[in-house]
């Protein structure tokens, strides 16, 4: 393989085992700065070294070491314990940042050489794109499926930029946010009463900056309910009937924070809610919905006729986008933003069925009095 390298993973085996430098040093018969070498990829060893340590370590020499055709990068990680090796990257100020890629018919621009390196928040990755087309990869996080609309149509309109929707929930948008990991989140958390809940997150989100609200869509959530709805399930109480089965979300979903809000928290904490099918997304509810697996589940009126559902209303809702006013001038940003105002984007997403983009576009900066 030509130009490839050799990477070690031997101080994650190493560490994962439980033994020092010196212990292994002295179980395969090397000296304790050898082995330091090894670990670091200053130096390469012999297959009979190779041999020994895959078998103090109860592994393979294929798990120690591997060639690497494409250069190795570190990077901060999105989800240190992801069941995928596959990322994909973005650089979100002066950081690289790998999320997992766990779609398979996805391309991956990168794969993952370690774990999170001990005492830090990143790892080792072997390139598969290029730096120019990671460092023009915009991050997008949220549950709207129209994210994915919108990020593949920047790659499509515009040359050299591209933006990759990361499925979150809208805390878990939010805190990627906070901690730099995405570029912008989608969120809507925001209830009936109070329409000013978007703001405040946002300022909490990014409290040393001033944020940037943008409406994506306005859409309607309530309850998923089977065709007809043979149950006549009218309002989230029904769902608390016995007998009736529904789909949950985790905790920092709006779906799930909806239905906290109309159940009461201490009915919807009850036992029994940790036994009904915990679904990940939107769409997810409407199929566990739609196979009858549950009987309902709070969702959004798009997943709902995506899947030729019943749908009762619940609660009218904005999505909105976060950010920083401050990437507002990244070219990515700026571009990906533009698509909002665009016929050709107005034109599909309304034929989607069951979002309002009335307000689309529409952006509020929110001052900041700490931001000077």
């Amino acid at each position: 393989m030509k130009d490839a390298r050799l990477f070690s993973s031997l101080r994650k085996h190493r560490v994962a085992i439980g033994f020092s430098q010196a212990e292994l040093a002295k179980r395969v018969g090397v000296s304790r700065q050898a082995l330091i070498y090894i670990e670091a990829g200053k130096q390469t060893p012999s297959t009979h070294l190779a041999l020994a340590l895959a078998h103090s370590l109860g592994c393979s020499v294929e798990d120690l070491f591997r060639l690497t055709a494409g250069q190795v990068v570190s990077s901060r990680l999105a989800e240190p314990h992801a069941s995928t090796e596959r990322v994909v990257l973005g650089r979100v100020g002066d950081d690289l940042v790998a999320h997992p890629q766990h779609d398979e018919t996805q391309v991956a621009d990168g794969y993952l050489l370690s774990g999170r390196e001990p005492g830090s928040d990143t790892a080792k990755v072997e390139l598969f794109s290029s730096q120019t087309s990671i460092d023009s990869n915009l991050l997008v996080a949220g549950c709207a499926p129209l994210l994915g609309v919108l990020c593949g149509r920047l790659g499509r309109q515009y040359a050299g930029l591209r933006a990759t929707w990361i499925p979150a929930d809208s805390s878990q948008a939010l805190s990627l946010l906070q901690m730099g990991l995405v570029h912008v989140a989608g969120i809507h958390l925001a209830s009936d009463i109070d329409p000013d809940a978007h703001a405040n997150l946002a300022r909490l989100a990014l409290p040393n900056q001033t944020a940037t609200l943008v409406n994506l869509a306005q859409w309607k959530q309530g309850l998923l309910v089977a065709t007809g709805n043979p149950l006549d399930i009218k309002v989230a109480t029904d769902l608390l009937q016995p007998g009736i089965r529904y789909a949950r979300r985790s905790p920092g979903a709006g779906a799930q924070q909806l239905l906290g809000r109309l159940l009461g928290n201490d009915k919807q904490d009850r036992p029994a809610e940790n036994t009904m099918p915990l679904a990940s997304t939107h769409t997810e509810v409407a199929r566990l919905v739609s196979t009858g697996v549950v009987d309902a589940g709070v969702a959004i009126e798009p997943a709902a006729l995506a899947e030729g559902l019943s749908f009762v209303p619940l609660s009218q809702e904005r999505f909105d986008l976060v950010l920083a006013k401050s990437q507002i001038e990244i070219p990515s940003v700026s571009r990906f933003l533009s698509l909002l105002d665009q016929s050709s984007f107005r034109s599909e997403a309304g034929r989607l069925p069951g979002y309002d983009l009335s307000l689309s576009g529409h952006l509020s900066v929110l001052e900041n009095p700490l931001v000077g």
